[in-house]
């Protein structure tokens, strides 16, 4: 698995490509770059999960600690790109209400401008 970083205005965005999954320390890659994202002090993330081919139980575990987190930091989390496999996950393991979903990147970063303005 790789993570991306890069940023629009004051929205960092971590493009996750490949599988998240126990064993190849992936599962443990997303959570770190995510916790230093908080630990940088950005408030606004966009996970673009689209290049992700596969999750295992220890990838939706960490996907969970990452809302948490973000929630815990007061951090606003969406994620953009869940195709029909992971979305299908999310639902069966009763996860799918924590996290904001966005079919691209435009909504997503345009939900935290309308966010603001509510």
């Amino acid at each position: 698995m790789k993570v991306e970083r890069r940023s629009v205005d004051d929205v960092v965005i971590l493009q996750v490509i490949g599988e998240v999954t126990y064993g190849k320390g992936s599962d443990v890659l997303l959570r770190t770059s995510m916790d230093a994202l908080l630990a940088e002090g950005h408030r606004k993330v966009i996970l673009d999960v689209s290049g992700v081919t596969y999750v295992d139980s220890a990838g939706l575990g960490q996907l969970a600690q990452i809302h948490a987190n973000a929630s815990n930091s007061q951090a606003a989390l969406r994620l953009v790109g869940v195709g029909k496999r992971l979305r299908d996950l999310l639902a069966a393991t009763r996860l799918l209400p924590l996290f904001q979903l966005f079919d691209t990147e435009a909504a997503a970063l345009g939900s935290f401008t309308s966010a603001a303005s509510s």
